[in-house]
């Protein structure tokens, strides 16, 4: 089975903990822009995967990169990789609106591989909208998507093809629990992730300020950066790597997500849940988006932006050692189960395999 898959995604090498388990189950190639602008931060040339790998990179020239629904690869580079790997089929790990998804959706019966488009949208910003879907779900044999939410969308707006519940990502599972930070007198309360107001980090202020010997760790950087800072009970790790969040997880006793659902944006997975899950790190996260089906019974939910909820919840775990202990255990369970590298990957890959069948059978 020949997979070409296509994202932005992939120019952070912290994720390719992926590709390299997806690459022992299949023969995988890889496109992504040579370079990329991060959140907040300049754009960076995106380095090689060395020797050894289980997958190809391709890296090509993007315009408007940095732009996840705008950018576009050269078309010249584009149409060389498919004309050497020639994939059964391409995976576009981009959302239906996207102009890099509408670029290979035009590529499509020239080249002759099967379609499959990736979607977290759950909720409903036009962005491109109706003319981009009208080529994109045309082409598209199928779907992959990260929510409930997003099935909901897809069909809603008129994609009547397969569509399969998968998240993006898969995750390593810690053999022990990552510790915390109770055993140092305080219980410390983490948040990892964009400093933003919808995610809810001004009702996770004020629900942790009202809790006596409690510290918030954040791990993060943007724009309510200097407001935390002023915040005598939060100490501030700025924006970490994947690789470098080792000091984060041992020194936390619990994990909050406490995002707020806006007319344009609402949590769409919420992956620190299931790192935190899969460190042994008990979870909190509120009513917003995909975070109840996410935690399902491994953690404790609570209303979005209803602070006293939270601190409630907050001082349910820390006062009861049983309840932390079994949130702990189910919470391992849980991502081993669902979430873990290889339950995700056998997963994408059995879904690529009734693409093919279906369509080989026709």
């Amino acid at each position: 089975m020949r997979i070409l898959l296509i994202s932005h995604s992939y120019t952070d090498p912290g994720y390719w903990d992926k590709l390299d388990a997806l690459g022992r189950r299949v023969d995988l190639a890889v496109v992504m822009p040579e370079a990329w602008r991060g959140y907040l931060h300049p754009a960076a040339p995106v380095p090689l995967n060395g020797q050894g790998a289980s997958w190809n990179q391709y890296r090509l020239k993007a315009v408007w990169q940095g732009l996840a629904f705008r950018y576009l690869y050269d078309p010249r580079q584009l149409a060389q990789v498919l004309e050497d790997f020639r994939p059964d089929l391409v995976h576009v790990e981009e959302e239906p609106e996207s102009l890099s998804m509408l670029q290979v959706s035009l590529l499509r019966r020239r080249y002759g591989f099967r379609l499959v488009f990736f979607s977290w949208e759950n909720v409903h910003p036009q962005r491109l909208g109706w003319p981009v879907r009208q080529v994109t779900f045309g082409s598209a044999d199928a779907g992959i998507v990260g929510n409930r939410a997003a099935i909901e969308r897809c069909e809603r707006l008129g994609f009547r093809k397969p569509l399969a519940l998968i998240p993006q990502y898969g995750f390593d599972i810690t053999p022990e629990p990552a510790g915390g930070g109770a055993l140092r007198g305080r219980f410390v309360v983490g948040y990892a992730g964009r400093l933003v107001v919808e995610k809810g980090l001004r009702t996770l202020i004020e629900a942790t300020r009202a809790l006596p010997e409690t510290e918030l760790l954040i791990a993060g950087s943007g724009p309510l950066e200097a407001e935390l800072a002023r915040q005598p009970h939060v100490r501030l790790l700025g924006a970490l790597q994947r690789r470098d969040m080792d000091q984060f997880w041992g020194g936390i006793d619990l994990l909050a997500l406490p995002s707020l659902t806006t007319p344009r944006w609402a949590e769409q997975f919420g992956r620190v849940l299931v790192e935190a899950m899969g460190r042994g790190v008990p979870v909190v996260g509120s009513s917003s988006g995909a975070i109840p089906e996410v935690i399902g019974d491994a953690g404790l939910l609570f209303p979005e932006s209803d602070a006293w909820a939270l601190a409630a919840a907050i001082h349910r775990i820390r006062d009861s050692a049983t309840l932390r202990a079994d949130l702990i255990a189910r919470g391992l369970d849980r991502a081993r189960r669902c979430y873990s590298q290889d339950a995700i990957m056998n997963q994408i890959v059995d879904f690529y395999g009734q693409v093919l069948e279906r369509h080989a059978t026709a």
